[in-house]
Parts: structure tokens; C-alpha cells; sequence
């Protein structure tokens, strides 16, 4: 959808590995990344699905806020949150 309203033109980004090959041809400009959970683009983010998407979510608590927030959040939901850079 982000790739249709042409908020993504020429990022890296990523996406569920079931859809990877239709983003690229749909999208040859997109940088498309395999195997990774999400993408930090500064302004814009993508996840690989919704249990990723949880991933990427904690990042931009942590980004925005801080990582004591987001490890909270993550421990109060249960979720065991591996901190990526």
C-alpha cells in the first residue's frame, strides 16, 4: 500500500516472505529486503507480517522513547523481544 501511495519509492524495505516477489516486480525501484523482521528507513518502517510487525514496533518505542520503554512493553505483553541495533 505504501509502495502504491508512492510514499515508497526507492527504499529498502521488506515484507512477508510470501509477497517478496510480487513487490519486486510490482515495485523494480524498492530495495527489497529477504530474511529480516523489519526496516528502519528513518521516517518510514516495513515488517515481514504482524508477529514481525511486533518486532518493529518495540524498535520505534525504543526509538522514540527509549529502551527501558520498550523492554517494559515488551515484558507486560509476554513477548520475548530480541533488541536489534
Amino acid at each position: 500500500m505504501l509502495a502504491k501511495a508512492k510514499v515508497l519509492i526507492e527504499h529498502k524495505v521488506t515484507t512477508h516472505w510470501s509477497d517478496i516477489d510480487e513487490l519486486r516486480e510490482s515495485f523494480p525501484s524498492l530495495q527489497v529486503i529477504e530474511n529480516t523482521r523489519w526496516v528502519d528507513e528513518g521516517r518510514v518502517l516495513t515488517s515481514a507480517g504482524i508477529s514481525a510487525g511486533i518486532d518493529m514496533s518495540l524498535h520505534l518505542v525504543k526509538k522514540l522513547h527509549s529502551l527501558k520503554l520498550a523492554t517494559i512493553t515488551a515484558r507486560q505483553m509476554e513477548f520475548d523481544w530480541q533488541v536489534s541495533p
